[in-house]
């Protein structure tokens, strides 16, 4: 019997398979590393996804970073400015791991807490990383995406995470959905930039 409702939990689920989430980050307090902190003052992030491919956008007044995912070849790349320097890096599945392993295989406890973030009912799950630093995530129990594995610390979250506070070093940071948006992305935006960047190499 319990199979049986967990199976239509999971059906009941619907898949996100192209859209926008628009992200609001709150510096919550600064600890002892007000310069880290200082870093996402001001800053949003936009998840962007169509099928099987994802893009996250993070930007700051300082700095900007896109990480752009393919679930099915487990691959993607990296850009980020800050300035005028600008910066691509190509990641293969075991590289794609190892940028994320602060977070990669992140496990977390589901608790019973709900609440509702962007007009989606949530649920709470909290998660420690192996650095230490701990994640309460509430997730949307009614969306998933197809592009698992965009962010892999949620990857083992049966629901889209629609707000997330972050807690390392003494900093956190909240992370909250503002606007769920089921609309047509370019499949354009997935595509790797061909000139503008210059390449650097992976190292783990």
């Amino acid at each position: 019997m319990v199979c049986l409702l967990l199976s239509a939990a999971v059906y009941s689920q619907k898949i996100m398979t192209e859209g926008t989430v628009q992200y609001k980050i709150t510096v919550l307090e600064k600890g002892n590393n007000p310069a880290i902190a200082d870093a996402f003052a001001g800053a949003e992030q936009v998840l962007q996804v169509k099928g099987y491919k994802a893009r996250l956008d993070f930007r700051s007044p300082l700095r900007t970073q896109t990480q752009v995912y393919d679930a099915q070849a487990k691959d993607g790349f990296v850009l980020r400015q800050a300035g005028s320097e600008k910066y691509l890096i190509t990641l293969d599945a075991s590289q794609w791991k190892q940028f994320h392993k602060r977070f990669y295989g992140m496990q977390f406890t589901l608790g019973s807490e709900q609440k509702e973030v962007a007009g989606y009912s949530t649920r709470k799950a909290e998660g420690k990383a192996p650095d230490g630093s701990e994640i309460t995530a509430y997730y949307a129990t009614g969306l998933s995406l197809l592009a698992k594995g965009y962010d892999p610390a949620f990857e083992g979250l049966p629901g889209l995470p629609l707000e997330i506070e972050v807690r390392s070093g003494g900093v956190v940071l909240r992370y909250e959905a503002s606007e769920v948006k089921m609309t047509m992305v370019s499949s354009g935006t997935f595509e790797m930039p061909k000139s503008g960047y210059k390449v650097l190499e992976f190292k783990q």
